[in-house]
């Protein structure tokens, strides 16, 4: 099975409309929920009365930050931070804060009743922007932080103590860094932007909220990480973990959208409150109000030995992380270490700094921080390149991390074919190979762009396979099918493990009262950590058989083989199949097998030579990509003719969803590359719609699209698997930038690249600015 192109086993239910997403669930007595948010994007709040409200015909139930606090001693939540009230108690801090929160008998009668709600409002100064939020005189949107948010959060981030807009801070430093520009010949120094963006998944944000009879709670979750979701909902309620039950169904998507609790606190107290089940589904506008992607500011500073070598780079970072911290200080820290990119400089130093504003929060989103500072750092290499008149693959290849190198974080560099990735692009986008005759007025170029991106360290996964008496298995997994495949792989390893076809194999939803523990379905990180803990558990179960295989074949354990489905006596054709040794251990022509699996990387070390550390990422991805494209000089209009994206996957275990991987990729990097931008008047978002906020669409993506998967096997890898879900989104748009700079030789720093940007770059270098 491995290695093979096992079609999605859910594909025909999806291309046939049969999947439950938690968007289409119904339970009986349901209510339906609608939320009153906030205008204005910061202020005090003086008054939340919902008499009028409550009076309503239809309406049930209405939380405010009154009923909020009855409901919960620490009505607060976040996954680093504990600083997002459920509904507004004594602030709001964004357009689209919630406010309150109306449950009724259908969505009609909820959205009408919001308008009976009395708010009054005390308007605060506000902050947009990062930079403004770090003036003196600032206002500050909240006071010290309480932290870590789970006893297992690293915190290798600091907090400050004093009351600041600064949420967190995240520094590297390594060799001496003034030394190191002391040294260098040339020093370069840019600063390039990314504005904030949305994930814009097709499922928006659901929930449904269930009070059981037994005092117990089960919620149903459009969520990446149900037992996340649990463990913050018990803490809100100060309930133990087993009252609390999280299923979670597939989702229609999430790239790190759905990874923390948004709509599931706000049912859970409607719920509780009117004694009923509760569902919330954000509308596409309040979807945009929920969560984006952080925009940054990136200034890199770099200096070059004369024959070309990275001696040092400084890089500083202002994350725009909104109104909470969400996630934000993560990312912060993901993309401070990532700034300083996929090479080998002695002397370096990071600062990376998460900022509060009053702008809807941000967090986690495909790619995790590295896209903004891929954007600038593989910028900035083309633009030392072209100063230096050296070509820019070969500076690249001159500069690059190699096995066994150590990387900034202290982490030996293992299985990252960064030089495999990047020779392979730029062979098969043929580079130094100049196109043929061309229309002056639509210049051709090529660009190429290379990352290292970590992944979620340290974390759990763990899996449970149950033998049924006929010989099937039913495997239980915390990994969410968020539309990657894992429906697929999961039980492709399974099948592979125990010799049994892939349809024996039956894989439900996760559900924290029947699914073992996993951290999460994020960060590209289920095929390692979860196909581990499945080959364990087949293991285990194989165990078991040879046991119970020995006494009913007479023979030692040692003696016996576990594979085809069958328990055989070595070197003999005697043996059992899988379900006649369940039906005879048990003697009632009925009964299981059960087999666990745990895969945890708490407590790894990363060591070379005399060195020691804990380990920042338990694999490295390896990612480049490579653009062919033309540039309209009088409209200013990009065409990218060819892309070509690599990604070393260790081992491709599903070739056919690896690929179909990396298209959805680099479809995301051109949207986010041309066109996406949530745009903010005054902390106003502009374009909260898929009208005015512009997704890609067939027209924008390349006439022509390859995917390379170079395999680099990693040695704890599950057959030398890693995973491919993000790195190959980073490369994209510094790879189009680089090309659209050797195209018309003018250099953009700001996303989107858009054609009035162009044109303006090509304005100014006519008159000279």
């Amino acid at each position: 099975m491995i290695g093979t192109s096992v079609p999605r086993l859910d594909g025909v239910s999806k291309l046939t409309g049969q999947v439950s997403y938690t968007i289409n669930l119904q339970v009986s007595r349901m209510l339906h929920a609608k939320i009153l948010r906030s205008k204005v994007p910061h202020a005090r709040l003086l008054r939340v009365d919902a008499s009028r409200a409550l009076k309503e015909p239809g309406v049930v139930t209405v939380l405010t930050g009154a009923e909020l606090q009855r409901l919960s001693r620490s009505p607060y939540y976040g996954p680093v931070f504990r600083d997002q009230p459920v509904v507004g108690i004594d602030r709001v801090r964004y357009a689209g804060d919630p406010i309150a929160a109306v449950a009724a008998v259908d969505e009609e009668t909820a959205e009408g009743a919001l308008g009976l709600i009395d708010v009054e409002l005390e308007d605060l100064p506000a902050v947009f922007d990062p930079e403004a939020a770090l003036a003196e005189g600032a206002p500050v949107l909240h006071g010290p932080r309480e932290g870590p948010r789970y006893p297992h959060t690293r915190m290798d981030f600091a907090v400050p103590v004093a009351e600041t807009n600064i949420c967190s801070v995240y520094r590297v430093d390594h060799g001496d860094l003034e030394q190191g520009f002391r040294e260098a010949a040339h020093v370069f120094e840019h600063t390039f932007t990314c504005p904030t963006t949305q994930h814009c998944p097709m499922e928006p944000h659901a929930a449904i909220a269930q009070p059981d009879a037994d005092g117990r709670l089960t919620v149903w979750s459009s969520t990446q990480s149900p037992f996340v979701v649990r463990a913050q909902l018990a803490e809100l309620l100060d309930w133990p973990l087993s009252r609390v039950r999280v299923i979670a169904p597939p989702l229609g998507g999430g790239y790190g959208a759905k990874l923390f609790p948004k709509t599931e606190p706000i049912a859970v107290c409607l719920a509780l409150l009117a004694g009923r089940p509760v569902k919330v589904v954000l509308t596409r506008e309040e979807v945009f109000l929920t969560l984006t992607k952080h925009a940054a500011k990136v200034t890199i500073r770099t200096g070059v030995a004369r024959d070309g070598r990275l001696l040092a780079r400084h890089a500083r970072i202002l994350w725009d992380t909104g109104a909470y911290a969400e996630n934000g200080p993560r990312v912060c820290k993901n993309g401070g270490y990532a700034s300083l990119g996929p090479y080998r400089i002695p002397h370096l130093k990071a600062e990376s700094y998460c900022v509060y504003t009053n702008k809807p929060p941000a967090g986690s989103f495909r790619g995790f921080g590295v896209s903004q500072v891929a954007w600038a750092g593989e910028s900035q290499m083309d633009l030392i390149a072209r100063e230096l008149g050296r070509d820019p693959l070969e500076l690249r290849r001159q500069n690059l991390l190699q096995e066994g190198d150590r990387f900034h974080t202290g982490d030996v560099v293992h299985s990252a074919g960064l030089r495999e990735c990047l020779d392979r692009c730029a062979a098969a986008i043929g580079w130094g190979q100049r196109p043929g005759p061309q229309d002056p007025d639509r210049p051709r170029g090529k660009g190429l762009a290379v990352i290292i991106k970590s992944t979620s360290t340290p974390t759990v996964s763990s899996a449970t396979l149950k033998l049924n008496e006929d010989g099937s298995v039913n495997l239980f997994a915390g990994t969410v099918e968020i539309g990657q495949g894992s429906s697929t792989v999961l039980p492709q390893i399974v099948a592979e493990e125990l010799g049994i076809p892939i349809g024996h194999i039956s894989l439900g939803w996760p559900d924290t009262d029947v699914t073992p523990y996993d951290s999460m379905t994020a960060s590209s990180r289920s095929t390692f950590h979860m196909g581990l803990a499945l080959r364990e558990a087949a293991e285990h179960l194989r165990q078991q058989l040879r046991t119970l295989g020995a006494d009913l074949l007479e023979a030692s354990p040692e003696a016996l083989e576990v594979r085809g489905g069958r328990v055989v006596v070595r070197g003999t054709d005697r043996g059992l199949a899988y379900g006649e040794v369940v039906r005879k251990h048990f003697g009632v022509g009925a009964g299981s097998l059960v087999a666990h699996g745990t895969y945890r990387t708490y407590g790894l070390r990363s060591r070379s030579g005399d060195r020691e550390g804990p380990l920042t990422s338990v694999f490295w991805f390896a990612s480049a990509g490579a653009a062919e494209l033309e540039v309209d000089r009088q409209t200013g209009h990009i065409r990218v003719l060819r892309y070509v994206a690599a990604v070393d996957a260790g081992k491709a275990l599903n070739p056919l969803l690896c690929e179909g991987q990396v298209r959805g990729s680099v479809v995301m990097g051109i949207g986010q590359t041309f066109h996406e931008e949530l745009a903010f008047v005054d902390g106003q978002p502009v374009n909260p719609n898929l009208l005015d906020y512009r997704l890609p669409c067939m027209l924008d993506i390349p006439e022509t699209t390859e995917v390379i998967l170079v395999e680099t096997p990693h040695r704890d890898g599950p057959y030398g698997a890693k995973g491919v879900g993000e790195p190959c989104v980073p490369p994209v748009s510094p790879a189009i930038g680089n090309a659209i700079a050797d195209a018309i030789g003018v250099r953009l720093y700001d996303l989107p690249l858009t054609p009035e940007k162009v044109l303006r770059a090509l304005r100014d270098r006519r008159s000279g600015r």
